[in-house]
């Protein structure tokens, strides 16, 4: 078998325009916007342009030598493009696999991804919608206002972006990107900037009933950790529908196919098997094969995982701000999450709507074991409700296990933040390996929870572990809900904010340069540790939440302070630590609460 070199076929676009050249494409005609450079749809197909298979179709390739791809997909399910947005894109969704073969009889949806090519020095483009409910989207789309609500996200050469089906979005002027998409060219137009077809001289159509039906509403911000693979590869996407990897070349390097992988050069020169591959050039590397690459290159790879579910757990965080539902792995890693917009003024059941949505995207791609929710207390964890947080008051006395186990048909779990950031950091951070941990906070609140072999100790009422209602100094400040001179009141984030506003400073970080003040947090938060030790004796204390990513300001002071608090015989035997999990810890210790 060979590398199979792939002919682009060229797309007319009313925005389009000739930038395409500068990345090594060769075409005569104007307005050119999108280069398919691996697509085997009819209409729009690209060609083999070597031997042994020179002439065939990409889908001819697929259908004659299945050998070479080694998949069972009926279709070959991939599509690569190179788009030169050389005026505004239509604001658009796509639909999922299930609404495009009841809307259009297609095999596929188009879930996508861009890699930014090259982009103006303040260039953005459109990711989201700012809109709540279905009624004020429909509203927007029915009185053309639907811009005033689109996010925009400032970009740069080399970002990469994945934009899953139901996602609204748009590319904008002077914007090139590569795209790599399921095998789909299902479009929803909801907003078009009233532009006129070149053709018909009317405006362009838009298609708001089937983009309705597909768009997240509220918008599902999409995000997944980039994963180092090795010295020159990294993972950026991996989904249910492809993966795509970014390949920087430098020196020789052998590598295998399982199945096949798409390669396409984005920037220099790649040579594989002594073929010299230019930038635009995409290759075919067939499956079970062996090749060796080298010169100087970065290269986008894509191809299909395997069609095995992974098994995985959900976490999910409920804060005032946002709420956060992460995938995450046996291994406690977090594999990729949605978020949105907590609107704890609507009716409740326009979250849980929300949260089901979300789930429910996973639940697509992976075998869900758990559902798992922190929230803010006070909870009612034996009959899994909210009390009466502050921060979500129309909530109050509201009850979330039920309602979500019967949307879910799966088993869900409740607990308080703290204490689910705590068992996270046992099982999989900074507390891994010891029997005894004590998890302190340190944000806007301070907050706490204490695990003992993998196991949340709650105490007779739940209420363990709240150290931010601790009093330190009995004539310290007041505090609108917790006892006067409490560590809340005293070393929380909001009380170093409201010193630093007094005395001056711009920030919590220049207020902590000051020795003096400094001084004083450090003994105040020291007290605090120093109790949790001679009540509960833990092998470690982990600390996290915002104040502690300044902690390379005090971080040595505190310890010695601690130490100076303790009976001599206990003096330096609890171990104090950074969290490792950082603001990942509360979702993943949702995801095992009943583990």
């Amino acid at each position: 078998m060979s590398i199979i070199l792939l002919q682009p076929h060229y797309q007319h676009r009313l925005w389009g325009g000739e930038r395409l050249k500068q990345f090594g494409f060769e075409f005569n005609e104007h307005s050119i916007g999108e280069a398919w450079t691996a697509s085997a749809l009819e209409k729009g197909g690209t060609s083999v342009a070597s031997e042994p298979y020179f002439g065939l179709s990409l889908r001819e390739l697929y259908q004659q030598h299945p050998e070479l791809f080694q998949i069972s997909a009926d279709e070959f399910p991939l599509l690569i493009k190179w788009i030169d947005a050389n005026d505004d894109l239509s604001v658009q969704v796509h639909p999922d696999d299930s609404l495009a073969n009841r809307l259009e009889n297609e095999p596929y949806g188009k879930n996508e991804c861009w890699y930014i090519l090259d982009a103006p020095a303040d260039a953005t483009l459109i990711y989201g919608h700012s809109y709540t409910t279905s009624k004020d989207f429909n509203k927007a789309l029915e009185t053309g206002d639907l811009e005033n609500g689109l996010i925009r996200k400032s970009i740069r050469p080399g970002d990469f972006f994945y934009v899953p089906a139901g996602t609204i979005h748009a590319l904008t002027r002077g914007v090139c990107v590569l795209e790599i998409q399921q095998s789909s060219d299902t479009t929803y137009r909801l907003y078009d900037y009233n532009r006129l077809d070149l053709t018909t001289g009317c405006p362009r159509e838009l298609h708001v009933e089937k983009g309705t039906t597909a768009s997240f509403v509220p918008h599902l911000e999409y995000s997944e950790p980039i994963r180092q693979l090795d010295h020159f590869r990294t993972s950026l996407t991996k989904n249910l529908f492809f993966f795509v990897e970014k390949w920087n070349v430098a020196a020789k390097e052998r590598i295998t196919t399982d199945t096949f992988r798409l390669l396409s050069v984005v920037q220099g020169t790649l040579i594989i098997d002594d073929m010299e591959v230019h930038t635009g050039g995409t290759l075919l590397l067939p499956a079970n094969e062996s090749f060796l690459i080298e010169g100087e290159a970065t290269c986008l790879v894509a191809g299909v995982p395997s069609d095995e579910k992974q098994t995985i757990r959900i976490g999910i965080d409920l804060g005032g701000t946002n709420t956060r539902i992460a995938a995450v792995s046996l291994k406690g890693d977090v594999l990729k999450q949605y978020t949105f917009k907590t609107q704890p003024q609507l009716p409740f059941e326009e979250t849980l709507q929300s949260i089901e949505m979300a789930i429910h995207q996973f639940g697509v791609e992976f075998d869900i074991q758990h559902v798992g929710i922190v929230a803010p207390g006070p909870l009612d964890l034996k009959r899994g409700m909210f009390l009466t947080p502050p921060n979500l008051p129309n909530w109050h006395n509201q009850k979330i296990i039920e309602p979500l186990k019967q949307r879910l048909n799966l088993s869900v779990s409740l607990e308080n933040d703290a204490n689910a950031a705590a068992l996270a950091e046992a099982k999989f951070g900074a507390g891994k390996g010891y029997d005894s941990v004590f998890y302190v906070t340190v944000s806007t609140g301070i907050g706490g929870g204490y695990v003992y072999k993998h196991q949340i100790i709650r105490g007779a009422n739940g209420s363990a572990g709240e150290i931010g209602n601790m009093i330190i100094r009995s004539n310290g400040p007041a505090h609108p809900v917790l006892n006067r001179g409490s560590l809340e009141s005293l070393a929380s984030g909001t009380a170093l904010i409201k010193r630093a506003n007094d005395k001056g400073y711009t920030n919590v970080p220049s207020l902590l340069l000051d020795a003096e003040d400094r001084h004083h947090f450090v003994e105040e938060l020291a007290s605090g540790l120093a109790n949790i030790i001679h009540t509960v004796d833990p092998d470690v204390i982990v600390l996290g939440g915002g104040v502690m990513m300044s902690a390379s300001l005090f971080w040595n002071e505190l310890q010695q302070a601690v130490s100076n608090k303790m009976y001599p015989h206990a003096s330096g035997k609890t171990r104090l630590c950074l969290t490792q999990l950082s603001g990942d810890a509360g979702v993943i210790g949702a995801a095992f609460v009943d583990a």
